[in-house]
């Protein structure tokens, strides 16, 4: 059997999932059969072998299954007596190195304890400062191949935030090079170099107990020099003035292919001067710059690690900590740091010295705490009062990504478009903000950050919330529409924008602002309703009641009673029925100051309410009061024709309830053609339905099918989510009356769960019932 401990190497360098290394450690390392395994596991030995399978495509191994586990283990076996005889080559040279292929998947490359520090005389890298390297496995490869002296980059740049591993990163892969380049069992892939310099000008480290200062800095070109000649054994130069020091240093540097790393760029001294140096060095040298700021070299970027690399990260961290994290806790622990893998190194920390899990991210959002200060601060305090800051607190505001136009409006009175561009140039070059298809966004820690970093300029944080209040009552009106009735092909923008639009109105709410509230609830209901942001609807739409009354605004009460009673009859819980009905009676009892238009609309409601409730004939007379106001009112042509819709179309519903299925359609028919000339298409796609149904009642299949196929990709466009769980429905009864029982068990399925979405539980339970009949 072979070594439990190669083996997690092995199952880490090839991205092994949690279970497809249990498997394969048990297989291979303990010899167990597919039985023991299924049985340690409490899972089936067919679920075993299928994990096994996977772990054959990450390793590469094709074949007939026997074959493949037989050439699995040829592959281990040679791949540990490489790796022991590589050991026994450094051990025999004096050196002590970890015999470590670079590692081509996504998954940490161990060191393991027989690793010690390098003892070369041409390098001076710092300790590791983890004993596993997870992740980045695209960059790690990138900048591997351009430290490939067949690669024309001379300068490379590593940038990102802090904490996001740039300084981790590059000593990783100087070290790869470092053990590849001294052992005669040398890799092709790994660049070789007769020297390895490692400078920093970083003033401190954020460890797992905080913020430490570093000790020895390099932070001009004279110190940068002075280490170079260290290394190089050229100290007899050091005391010389400094440009006397460059061309014996460019003498001894064109003889020996060095890699030399310049950390923390941004908090050297003499800037313009190092970089001058850079670029004159011979092409014997390959630099490698990290920084907060995106340089103009060859560049690798570091973003926040990916959702499954700072889970094995945490994972990893608190199994050396020893402290344990359920997994729902890792995933808290992931989503508070925003992937930044400094801060779940300081995190896991934090909790190994005794803090609570909801401490320490506590902790991690205060500003002044020592992530924020290491991550953030450096980079936002000189931005101060600057047009970048401004950019910066206007996108904290926000939750998610928007657009320049939106940026500009809400920081600044006037906005100036090469002040805007600049300024969020800056904010890229600093990695404070990323731009993705024109949108611009902040990591949840910058955002934080930033946040709080308004909080602290009351004048500035009050001018920002307003700019950005009224930034979006405008967008509303813009793209939200008046008729709530209809589609409207402005809300694919509002769709962009919707959980931005929503927090702004969340914030006004809680701030008491009824007038902001009233304003955008009026130009977006349409759009929550027809989209199914239907709790949402009954959240807003409750506040505002209240709200309104204590405002004396009793038309405004009237109308959001309307709207109120429309989500919650759709829903057709008793409950919920109760509360429109009688929302609805108190609305009608304030009708007196109301427009007819309100009136037909209360009417209307009425109507469909007592339909829910299986009253036909209180909606019988509901349509009735519906046709007096109707004859009374002194309307447009189209308007009078869509309310008329409204009356055929109902008078339709009860006659399909009772079952007269001829009379429903000749209603629905006339309540068709009357929708077309109102141009009313949202009401005519729902008609079709109801035709589609009728024809199902009918025994004629084909024109059920061929009235859906027509109207239900006109609601899918619109994404009218009430409509498509309705048309899902009949698809799922036509196919089940067309013994099409695969299809029909998919469609209820669907639109059981478009149904459940709504809250519409009646509808949900008809659906999940379906075959039980």
């Amino acid at each position: 059997m072979l070594p439990r401990n190669f083996l997690s190497q092995m199952a880490n360098e090839h991205q092994l999932s949690k279970d497809q290394e249990q498997v394969f450690l048990m297989r291979m390392g303990d010899g167990l059969s597919y039985e023991q395994i299924a049985a340690q596991l409490s899972t089936s030995p067919d679920a075993c072998l299928k994990r096994m399978g996977q772990v054959y495509k990450k390793f590469n191994i094709s074949g007939a299954s026997r074959g493949k586990e037989n050439k699995l283990r040829f592959f281990l076996t040679t791949k540990l007596e490489q790796l022991e005889r590589l050991e026994e080559t450094e051990e025999s040279s004096g050196l002590t190195q970890l015999a470590n292929l670079p590692c081509q998947e996504a998954k940490p490359n161990l060191v393991t304890p027989r690793q010690k520090r390098l003892v070369y005389q041409n390098q001076n890298l710092p300790a590791r400062e983890y004993t596993a390297f997870v992740g980045r496995t695209q960059e790690t490869t990138r900048l591997m191949e351009l430290l490939d002296f067949q690669h024309p980059a001379h300068l490379i740049s590593v940038d990102g935030i802090g904490g996001v591993g740039k300084t981790t990163l590059v000593v990783e892969v100087a070290y790869r090079c470092l053990e590849g380049s001294h052992t005669e069992h040398f890799v092709k892939s790994l660049a070789a170099f007769e020297a390895i310099i490692f400078t920093s000008a970083k003033q401190n480290h954020l460890t797992s107990i905080g913020i430490l200062p570093r000790l020895t800095r390099e932070r001009t070109l004279r110190d940068i020099c002075r280490e170079i000649a260290r290394v190089l054994d050229l100290c007899e130069i050091t005391n010389l003035p400094l440009e006397e020091q460059f061309n014996p240093i460019r003498e001894k540097l064109s003889r020996t292919k060095t890699l030399l790393i310049v950390d923390n760029l941004e908090t050297i001294e003499d800037q313009q001067e190092v970089l001058s140096f850079l670029y004159d060095l011979p092409p014997t040298v390959k630099v490698i710059i990290t920084t907060r700021e995106q340089a103009l070299f060859v560049p690798i970027r570091l973003g926040c690690l990916p959702r499954e690399h700072g889970l094995r990260l945490i994972e990893h961290e608190v199994k050396e900590k020893g402290i344990n994290l359920s997994a729902k806790e890792q995933e808290r622990l992931f989503d508070g740091v925003s992937g930044i893998p400094g801060a779940i190194i300081y995190a896991v920390g934090q909790m190994a010295g005794g803090y609570l899990l909801e401490d320490v991210l506590a902790q991690i959002r205060e500003p002044e705490g020592d992530v924020a200060r290491f991550c953030f601060a450096g980079s936002v305090i000189p931005l101060r009062g600057t047009p970048p800051h401004h950019l910066l607190m206007a996108l904290s505001l926000g939750v998610q990504p928007v657009t320049r136009e939106t940026a500009a409006s809400v920081a600044f009175e006037q906005a100036d478009p090469a002040i805007t561009s600049q300024g969020l140039a800056k904010l890229q070059q600093l990695s404070l903000v990323y731009q993705h298809q024109g949108r611009y966004s902040l990591l949840e820690c910058t955002r934080e950050y930033a946040a709080a970093e308004l909080a602290f300029d009351r004048e500035l944080a009050q001018k920002l919330q307003q700019r950005w209040v009224n930034w979006y009552i405008r967008f509303s009106e813009a793209y939200g529409g008046t008729n709530w009735r209809e589609w409207s092909l402005g809300y694919g923008y509002l769709e962009a924008e919707w959980e931005n639009l929503r927090a702004v109105l969340e914030w006004c709410i809680s701030q008491a602002r009824y007038s902001d509230v009233r304003t955008i609830w009026q130009h977006i209901k349409g759009y929550i309703h027809i989209r199914g942001y239907w709790d949402e609807r009954l959240d807003w739409s409750a506040w505002l009641i209240e709200a309104a009354k204590q405002a004396g605004d009793w038309v405004f009460v009237v109308e959001v009673m309307s709207d109120r009673a429309t989500t919650l009859i759709r829903m057709r819980q008793n409950n919920q029925l109760q509360e429109a009905e009688a929302l609805l009676q108190e609305a009608w009892n304030l009708r007196e100051n109301q427009t007819i238009t309100m009136q037909l609309e209360l009417a209307t409601n009425m109507v469909i309410l007592y339909i829910n409730q299986q009253q036909c004939e209180q909606a019988q007379e509901w349509l009735q009061e519906e046709e007096k106001l109707l004859e009374q009112a002194n309307l447009p042509e189209l308007q009078k024709k869509a309310q008329l819709v409204h009356i055929l179309y109902y008078r339709g519903q009860i006659s399909f309830k009772a079952g007269d299925y001829l009379e429903a359609q000749n209603l629905f028919q006339q309540a068709l053609v009357t929708a077309q000339e109102a141009e009313w298409q949202r009401a005519a796609i729902g008609i079709q339905n109801w035709l589609a149904d009728v024809a199902l009642q009918l025994g004629n299949l084909v024109e059920a099918r061929r009235l859906l196929e027509l109207s239900f990709p006109i609601a899918e466009r619109h994404k009218d989510k009430h409509s498509i769980a309705y048309h899902k429905a009949s698809f799922a009864k036509l196919e089940k009356l067309s013994l099409n029982l695969t299809q029909a068990k998919r469609w209820a399925k669907e639109a059981a769960e478009g149904f459940e979405s709504l809250r519409m539980a009646t509808e949900a339970t008809e659906m999940r019932t379906l075959f039980s009949e």
